[in-house]
């Protein structure tokens, strides 16, 4: 055998465990360049596109956050609305007191962030399945509840903290090497290049042995504790790298927004992050960036319609029964084979299965 088939072999076999497929790395690329001459496009045809698609930035990380525990660690988390408030609100806290620089403000949401989820991880982990969900959902409404009733201005004695219900307003712009971020378009890029760079860093991890042990955790703990590995550190190692980018979301969201309120804490910020991860598709990273894009857009666009959350829970609705693996499954069935006839054949499928799951 030549060293060349050893080679091939090699790279044939790291190509089949990699994370992301070489088409799919292809196609973010592509998807990434169309982003990066979107914003002066957008500039001139309407402002608003901008905006929307830099709110889709900012819950593609989040999303991106969750994926990295309930994809690959199999931690499914009602908690990570605690992570993005308690970055968001370290943000707005710092800008109003300290700085506004970049380069500080957002590490601290990140350091914040990792704070927090170290603090649930340690106390949650131990339990398994919908008890740990629970868990970090009643920890998600502690940190709630500590906001909206401004308990820290009531321990250090000061007139108001998180200012309760009405939140922190009026916060300014993120600056950048002296640079003012406030103009949409720059903070499109600054949103754009953290998302870039969070995707790289979470792929490097999720291809690494580090990330290959989470994902044996996900299909058996029992047997990764046998073989020796300490099961819990390693999840409390990754819902803390997951709590730090939820925290470096909130960072992100709060200038952009210009308000911290309670509500980035609660529950309900941590539903709607679920749905975006099962909809477009738990454990292949891209698919909950998808999904983050897709819920973003559905609810700005259905928002104008009375009673809208009917329409768009008619939406999920149908995603879930005939794409269960959602917007990633999509793509790897239209990709394996995309005759028209094998596809519709695969709509009837999936019916009859939903069909005969709920009524047998």
């Amino acid at each position: 055998m030549s060293v060349k088939d050893i080679v091939g072999r090699h790279f044939s076999a790291h190509a089949e465990t990699d994370v992301l497929s070489g088409r799919v790395r292809l196609g973010l690329f592509a998807a990434g360049v169309v982003a990066v001459l979107f914003a002066p496009v957008a500039q001139m045809v309407h402002p608003f596109w901008m905006d929307l698609v830099t709110h889709m930035f900012i819950f593609a990380l989040f999303a991106l956050s969750l994926d990295f525990v309930f994809g690959y660690a199999g931690l499914l988390s009602f908690g990570h609305a605690a992570m993005f408030g308690a970055g968001g609100y370290a943000v707005a806290l710092l800008i109003q007191n300290v700085t506004s620089s970049a380069l500080l403000v957002l590490p601290a949401a990140v350091i914040v962030g990792a704070i927090v989820a170290a603090i649930i991880g340690w106390l949650s982990v131990s339990a398994r399945g919908i008890y740990f969900a629970m868990l970090t959902l009643a920890f998600a409404q502690l940190f709630y509840t500590i906001a909206f009733n401004d308990i820290p201005a009531m321990l250090l004695g000061v007139d108001a903290v998180t200012n309760g219900d009405n939140g922190l307003v009026g916060i300014t712009s993120l600056t950048l090497f002296g640079m003012d971020t406030g103009s949409l378009m720059s903070y499109y890029y600054l949103a754009l290049v953290i998302l870039a760079g969070m995707l790289a860093l979470v792929t490097r991890l999720a291809n690494s042995p580090f990330g290959r042990v989470l994902q044996a955790i996900r299909e058996n703990e029992d047997r990764v504790a046998f073989i020796g590995y300490n099961v819990d550190r390693y999840k409390i190692v990754a819902f803390t790298i997951s709590g730090a980018m939820a925290g470096l979301a909130g960072g992100l969201w709060v200038p952009f927004n210009s308000t911290a309120t309670t509500s980035m804490l609660h529950w309900t910020t941590s539903g709607e992050l679920i749905v975006m991860t099962l909809l477009g598709g738990m454990g292949t990273l891209w698919g909950p960036i998808a999904g983050a894009f897709l819920v973003v857009f559905l609810e700005d666009s259905l928002s104008a319609i009375g009673n809208w959350e009917i329409y768009l829970g008619i939406v999920y609705i149908v995603i879930v029964i005939f794409a269960p693996r959602g917007l990633a499954g999509i793509f790897q069935t239209v990709r394996s084979n995309p005759h028209p006839k094998v596809l519709l054949s695969r709509v009837r499928s999936a019916l009859v299965t939903y069909r005969e799951k709920v009524f047998s």
